[in-house]
């Protein structure tokens, strides 16, 4: 009998692994080819579970199966749980060896009860708050399996055998739980926690935008129908020889706040360093572009930045069908000849606007 339970053990602790794969980032899908592969897991688990029982010395089978079901209802609901608990049913009525109606009342009335009360305190954990019902989690668990079994106390002959071995398939189940969820748990932190190194590695620290690297990373989703505005403070260098670089600090973060507040939810600012910065809009022609740069300077030159008043220039450049590094590189020309032109402007990019000479003494005359 150890050594049965020992392998079912084995089995659960297998499925578990295999289930953890399943979850790929943070937060956790709930759609999808992922949560339907979770799904097919739990299932196949389920009906794993059920093949090799312990026998006690009453000779009452005692398993596992129930403990992927219960996972599903508690953690993704009872859509789930039934999504689980109909194969587990179908093979437990094909192979139970006696008349479907008598199986399913001997099988189904348990996976029912679970169903029906885990549902039900998902319910109700659903409206607390999510540290208090994930809390929870255990107890509801120990409730839900609970009823496995119990109602089999109700058919002829059932109240010896199931009072028998009752409260060791309730022990066995809830150990099973906690193994299972300790697994995922496990996996789900590490998620948790790789997303949050993530972000902080993707973000300027001083202002909150993301960074070059995010920049580098988004400037491959760009297509035909974007653009690009390279954006840079004027005589910044003047603010920190003059005010320090703390004033200079206060500055960026407020430059960075403007340009991010006057942009859509699908649109995005970026510091790539020093005063620089850039910004990726999305479906956009070159009208629409050019509005969106000259607003945002004007926010900037609008505004007490640190109690200073500030001024930027803006170069803009459309994207260019799978070419969106040679549109970073025509927005920084275009952001050049706004520099040139006397600062606090808006300047876009037009093919034939500046040849290669051209561009040469924009750069030159910067230096």
């Amino acid at each position: 009998m150890l050594d049965t339970l020992f392998l079912n053990f084995c089995v659960l602790c297998t499925c578990g692994y295999a289930l953890s794969l399943t979850y790929q980032r943070w937060p956790v899908e709930r759609t999808g080819r992922w949560y339907v592969a979770r799904l097919a897991v739990l299932a196949s688990a389920a009906v794993l579970l059920m093949h090799d029982p312990a026998a006690l010395p009453s000779a009452v089978p005692v398993d596992l199966r129930a403990v992927p079901l219960v996972f599903a209802l508690l953690r993704s609901g009872p859509l789930a749980g039934m999504a689980v608990a109909a194969p587990l049913l179908a093979v437990q009525m094909l192979t139970a060896g006696q008349p479907p109606a008598a199986s399913f009342l001997e099988g189904g009335s348990s996976i029912l009860a679970m169903l029906l009360v885990g549902a039900a305190l998902r319910a109700g954990m659903r409206r607390m708050p999510p540290e208090r019902g994930r809390a929870l989690r255990l107890p509801a668990a120990a409730l839900t399996l609970a009823v496995n079994g119990a109602a089999e106390r109700l058919l002829p002959g059932g109240p010896d055998s199931a009072s028998s071995g009752y409260l060791p398939l309730l022990l066995l189940g809830l150990a099973g739980y906690v193994l299972l969820n300790a697994i995922i748990v496990n996996r789900v932190n590490l998620l948790k926690a790789t997303s949050r190194w993530q972000s902080q590695a993707l973000l300027d620290t001083l202002t909150g935008l993301a960074n070059r690297r995010q920049f580098d990373q988004d400037l491959g989703n760009l297509d035909a129908g974007d653009a690009i505005l390279a954006v840079d403070i004027d005589h910044f260098k003047r603010v920190n020889d003059t005010h320090g670089h703390a004033t200079g600090d206060r500055v960026l973060r407020a430059v960075g706040q403007a340009l991010q507040t006057g942009l859509r939810h699908h649109d995005r600012a970026y510091r790539l360093g020093g005063e620089e910065f850039a910004v990726m809009l999305r479906h956009v022609n070159r009208e629409q572009a050019q509005i969106v740069a000259e607003r945002l300077r004007g926010a900037v030159e609008a505004s007490s930045m640190a109690g200073l008043k500030v001024t930027i220039s803006v170069g803009v450049s459309l994207v260019a069908a799978g070419d969106a590094p040679g549109a970073v590189r025509q927005a920084d020309v275009a952001l050049y000849r706004a520099k040139q032109r006397g600062r606090n402007r808006t300047c876009a990019w037009q093919s034939g606007d500046l040849t290669a000479l051209d561009v040469t003494k924009t750069m030159i005359g910067l230096i």
